[in-house]
């Protein structure tokens, strides 16, 4: 991962402002008692929303499925905790199970495929923690969990 994903990342969830090329991290509301939100910007789309000080999260590709996006939102989710990320395949944006796993056959990995830019990272960890788990299911289909 590279520096400025790592930097950026840190300050986002430490609710701090950042700003680097073509990455900044925006705080807003800081001395309101519901808490504080962050935006985290790339090329000025807003890939990563957290709320009330962290209690809602989004993440959105806004249509941007590069490796810069997907590093930088990889960043976030790492510094968050989350034990998933972004990754593509076959032109599909997909979520993993397991921090950058070595190479494993598709039916060992646990995978959700992302049919929308934009998902919330805590209800994609409640579908891979749940015994009903189906690997390579779309993760914007799945409606109770």
């Amino acid at each position: 991962m590279r520096k400025i994903s790592r930097e950026s990342a840190k300050a986002f969830v430490n609710f701090e402002p950042y700003k680097k090329d073509n990455t900044e991290v925006v705080i807003d509301r800081l001395d309101d008692p519901l808490g504080k939100d962050a935006r985290f910007y790339l090329h000025d789309n807003c890939i990563v929303l957290s709320g009330g000080n962290g209690v809602y999260r989004n993440i959105d590709l806004c249509g941007w499925h590069t490796a810069t996006t997907r590093e930088r939102i990889n960043g976030v989710l790492e510094a968050w905790g989350y034990d998933f990320f972004i990754a593509q395949k076959n032109d599909e944006q997909i979520l993993i199970r397991g921090r950058y796993p070595k190479r494993k056959s598709d039916n060992e990995q646990q995978v959700l495929k992302l049919s929308d830019d934009s998902f919330d990272p805590d209800f994609a960890k409640r579908v891979f923690n749940s015994d009903e788990f189906i690997s390579g299911a779309d993760l914007g289909a799945i409606q109770n969990f």
